[in-house]
């Protein structure tokens, strides 16, 4: 007999008594198979919820950390190039650099990475000579180090990663950043920041993990840099390469980005781990939480759903062993099992967290063991409460109005809050049935605990509503949603942004449309695109960003970017001061090399000569010597300012040290040049009146070479052609324009 209709067991119990035993073994086999579908499906749906849970925060954390990281190594090795160029130049001085130049240059560029162990320079035999913290007594080597001999072999210049390894200064765990220096076009040593895994691990201990999740950063060999476990027993060494065959996996079908849950071989420890490989750097985040505190609610429900099912059950079979005993009873016996199917039918439409009934008045008559356990009450203190005693949301009053408009068949559900018998409010999804039995009305309602469900969308609701990493979504270009950290990075108020078009980033339409075909063409193709984009503020400024994006569906996309403006700023003024003098902001000898073949190209060309000019001051010494440095100073700014001014924009006008400047004119036929000096020498004999009042002057000697369209010479032997026409001037008098 169905349990759609179970009066009808009493209604033809008289008539089918021998055949309702068959039936009713034949219906308990029925119930028990339901039953166990009904528990695995809502297991199974649970089990990928929580799941799916886990692994979006985990890979939620791989994200973060792969941005951090990355900045992290770009801004070591933006100082890295930099530092690079300056000691380049400072090498490649006549004469060298004193050790006491470049170890000033080394420790102001220790300044501006916190956090590292060490910025050091080796020469080219290996001899760690230069940097900060080095040893006492004998110097370190490093010509044996693999990066060293790396460094040595490498055609053009570029940074090298190593580690982790021990440094031989400090016995600690690095890893390296390594260049070489290459001094007029021969190998001159490296230079390299040693940083401490420690560093990275302290990078990660910003991250709020709960116990037992983990950070690691792994070389792409899989090769163990830093890690950090709240709560682990195990850390795991540097260098440790083990993982497990799971992960290996994971890694050899996508190497870039995935996520897998597996038993980390490290600690033992079961969990949902993400991973993303670094852009341009040969490491690997790994973001790993503890599955234990995803998974043990869902066990929990799991008990309760098996026991919920399993009592049902076993009432089903009881209730037919007493029928068949109890024949003289029968019609008793078949009315309590016609009410318990009906109980029963109600209870398997909803889900078997915490069940309870109620009556038409509002009061509990019956309930699960886990609804007491979910109010933290006991089943003697809930049975006859009304559903107002720990409904938050509604009074009895309120309830009581509800009651008197539901009629049987209703179903419905709701998000509600209960209030446990220790104070707690907790949020529960309520679900709830209405039936009729023997014509009083019943609610039957499951309520499921979804207060951590709620906490982590909240979470996941901050994470996106981040106010460092700028977040949308864009479909069609067009603006579907933001987070606020794209306002504030645009300069946009709340809500501007919304349904605006894209092109609004944007400086023409020309940007526009050649970054769409970009983003749009690497997403086609990879999956994923990203790249540094000048922007667009609303208030017109030009605004710097990291940016990437990855598909969300056929139309839309998922975009992020971070502000890097002021590390654009920073390295536009570093690369500015490795090609120009500081004191008067004229190109320096690197440049000036630059210069120079450029222009020999353009002569070949269009055969024309070029003149190159070496100017030494007469008379400046003495300045220096009865006015003081400063004076000298604001003498050399002052012929800077009037080379500049006497020669044409196609010139060039370079300091090389002291009171040495080069000019370089370009395109001249014939002794064209000769004019365009002696104003230059007539400029720079004009009196100087220096900021203390007195006036000062000085003359130049002058030495030329000239180059010709056939001529195979370099921009160094000119320079040294017109040198050594200069020194003659000054030995057959002074004041002399001597061309060679």
């Amino acid at each position: 007999m169905p349990l759609t209709d179970p009066q009808l067991l009493v209604d033809g119990a008289a008539k089918r008594r021998r055949r309702m035993t068959a039936w009713l073994v034949g219906a308990n086999l029925t119930v028990a198979l339901v039953l166990a579908a009904l528990v695995w499906h809502v297991l199974d749906a649970s089990h990928r919820t929580y799941a799916t849970q886990a692994r979006d925060v985990a890979e939620g954390l791989a994200a973060v950390a792969q941005l951090n990281v990355e900045a992290e190594i770009g801004r070591v090795d933006a100082v890295l190039r930099a530092t690079g160029a300056e000691l380049e130049r400072l090498m490649a001085a006549p004469g060298g650099a004193p050790d006491a130049v470049l170890n000033e240059v080394l420790h102001a560029r220790f300044g501006l990475l916190h956090g590292i162990e060490a910025f050091r320079a080796a020469d080219a035999s290996g001899e760690v000579r230069w940097g900060t913290r080095l040893p006492a007594g004998a110097p370190a080597r490093v010509h044996d180090r693999d990066y060293f001999l790396q460094a040595r072999a490498l055609a053009e210049p570029a940074t090298l990663v190593t580690g982790p390894l021990v440094s031989r200064v400090s016995g600690n765990w690095v890893v390296a950043f390594v260049r070489p220096l290459v001094v007029r076009g021969r190998f001159a040593g490296v230079l390299y920041v040693s940083v401490g895994v420690d560093h990275f691990r302290h990078l990660f201990e910003r991250y709020e993990l709960a116990p037992l999740d983990a950070m690691t950063l792994r070389r792409d060999d899989l090769r163990l840099v830093a890690r950090i476990a709240p709560g682990s027993p195990v850390q795991g060494e540097v260098g440790d390469t083990k993982v497990s065959a799971r992960m290996r996996e994971m890694l050899a079908a996508n190497p870039r980005q995935g996520s897998v849950v597996t038993t980390v071989s490290i600690d033992g420890r079961d969990r949902t781990s993400a991973y993303r490989a670094l852009d341009h750097w040969p490491f690997v985040v790994y973001a790993g939480v503890n599955n234990e505190r995803f998974f043990k609610p869902w066990r929990e429900q799991a008990w309760t759903v098996a026991s919920l099912a399993a009592l049902a059950w076993l009432l089903v079979a009881l209730a037919t062993w007493h029928v068949r005993r109890a024949n003289r009873r029968e019609e008793q016996a078949m009315t309590a099992l016609a009410e318990q199917g009906k109980r029963i039918q109600a209870l398997m439409r909803v889900s078997a967290d915490g069940i309870h009934i109620i009556d038409g008045r509002g009061r509990l008559v019956e309930m699960s063991d886990s609804f007491a356990e979910m109010l933290k009450s006991t089943r003697a203190s809930l049975m006859g409460r009304h559903v107002g005693s720990w409904d938050v949301n509604q009074d009895e009053a309120a309830i009581n109005a509800w009651l008197a408009k539901i009629k049987a068949g209703d179903r419905q559900r709701v998000d509600v809050q209960h209030r446990r018998d220790d104070g707690q409010v907790i949020d529960v999804e309520l679900q709830l049935s209405v039936t009729e039995i023997r014509g009083e009305l019943y609610v039957f309602s499951s309520g499921r605990d979804v207060t951590q469900a709620r906490r982590l969308q909240r979470e996941q609701a901050a994470m996106l509503d981040s106010d460092l990493v700028a977040m949308a979504k864009i479909e069609h270009r067009t603006i579907t949603w933001r987070n606020r950290a794209l306002e504030r990075i645009l300069g946009y108020g709340p809500g501007e942004l919304q349904g605006a078009p894209a092109r609004v980033f944007y400086w023409d339409d020309a940007q526009y449309e050649e970054v769409g075909r970009q983003v749009y063409s690497a997403l086609a193709e990879h999956g994923h695109y990203r790249s540094q984009i000048r922007m667009r503020s609303k208030g017109g400024e030009a605004v710097w960003v990291d940016f990437g994006a990855a598909p969300l569906s056929a139309t839309e996309i998922f975009a992020m970017a971070v502000d890097i403006t002021p590390m654009k700023a920073a390295h536009e003024h570093l690369a500015h001061a490795a090609f120009h003098d500081a004191l008067t902001q004229l190109p320096n000898r690197v440049l000036l090399h630059d210069r120079i073949e450029q222009a020999l190209g353009v002569a070949r060309r269009e055969r024309k000569r070029v003149a190159i000019c070496y100017l030494d001051l007469d008379g400046f010494k003495a300045v220096n010597d009865e006015h003081g440095h400063d004076a000298g100073d604001q003498l050399l700014e002052t012929v800077a300012r009037r080379l500049l001014a006497h020669i044409r924009p196609l010139d060039t006008a370079a300091r090389l040290g002291g009171d040495e400047f080069v000019l370089v004119l370009t395109c001249v036929d014939g002794d064209d040049w000769r004019p365009v000096l002696a104003r230059v020498v007539d400029a720079i004999g004009e009196p100087v009146a220096l900021s203390s009042g007195a006036i000062v002057a000085v003359g130049a000697t002058v030495g030329v070479a000239v180059f010709s369209p056939d001529d195979t010479t370099g921009a160094q032997e000119l320079i040294e052609r017109a040198d050594h026409e200069m020194l003659r001037g000054k030995r057959d008098g002074k004041g002399r324009v001597v061309a060679g």
